[in-house]
């Protein structure tokens, strides 16, 4: 992000966080924060929550964006319903606003949808693991290429989905279903183009999760959490870490290891927490 983007940035962050004052009637005396480069990297992941809210009404939960992505602070009194359904309310007219704060933005909006469009990709999901601090999309591949077999052209759907956050193998179970939820994640950039993405080092953290640390997937529902288990180290040739089981609940998280290689596959198993 160059210096002129960066300040098109804190004014669309300054913007729209002026808007949902407005709309919301519910923040008052805000001062407003020192926006850092991880600040406005995660704002740029608040907007795609946003985008998404318009589709799945639930999926934006707005008292941890709000206080996590843009440093605003909720009193506890606060109903986070009602806040939630007015940003739901206007986004629409937030993500039209944009323009004129961003306009370079959105050729490169556009054409991010249309590549992952073009690669049978959609965000499904978000992933939040508070232990580590990590927060992101997570799309789902078409199922063509793992149905036909085709394991070159799935591979490059998974490489061209993990610029764009993590991503779910097609064969998956849905969150909080019977079944295995097998989502990959870059510890570092094995590519370019992975290099240039904001989630080319998504999972970079993930050696240090522990036992008993906890991991939600964000649906159009409640979120749906689950407890790890347990992490082992593999080699990439061991598949069998993709095989189905439809008794449990299981979510696991892939990832290459040592960070900074592709040399094996850390593997965290967490299964949900019921009730």
């Amino acid at each position: 992000m160059n210096k002129h983007q960066f300040t098109a940035a804190i004014v669309a962050i300054l913007g729209v966080a002026a808007s949902l004052v407005l709309w919301t009637g519910v923040i008052r005396n805000v001062p407003l924060p020192q926006f850092s480069r991880d600040t406005v990297v995660r704002f740029e992941k608040f907007l795609d929550q946003l985008t998404d809210s318009m589709l799945h009404a639930d999926q934006i939960t707005v008292r941890e964006v709000m206080v996590e992505d843009l440093g605003t602070h909720f009193a506890s009194s606060v109903d986070e319903t009602h806040v939630r359904a007015s940003v739901i309310e206007n986004s629409e007219r937030v993500l039209q606003e944009l323009p004129a704060f961003i306009p370079n933005d959105q050729p490169v909006i556009h054409a991010a949808a249309g590549q992952l469009e073009q690669w049978g990709l959609s965000r499904a999901w978000s992933i939040t693991i508070p232990s580590l601090g990590i927060r992101a999309p997570v799309l789902l591949p078409s199922m063509k290429n793992w149905t036909a077999r085709a394991w070159d052209l799935l591979e490059e759907q998974m490489q061209i989905g993990l610029n764009h956050g993590a991503v779910a193998y097609p064969h998956s179970s849905g969150p909080g279903r019977k079944g295995n939820l097998i989502i990959a994640g870059h510890s570092s950039p094995p590519t370019e183009s992975a290099a240039a993405s904001e989630f080319g080092n998504l999972f970079e953290k993930l050696p240090g999760i522990q036992v008993g640390d906890e991991i939600s997937i964000v649906t159009a529902g409640s979120p749906i959490t689950y407890r790890v288990e347990e992490k082992t180290i593999v080699s990439p040739q061991m598949t069998s870490i993709l095989e189905q089981q439809y008794d449990e609940s299981i979510l696991k998280l892939i990832t290459c290891y040592p960070v900074g290689t592709t040399r094996d596959r850390m593997i965290v198993l967490a299964k949900r927490i019921e009730g």
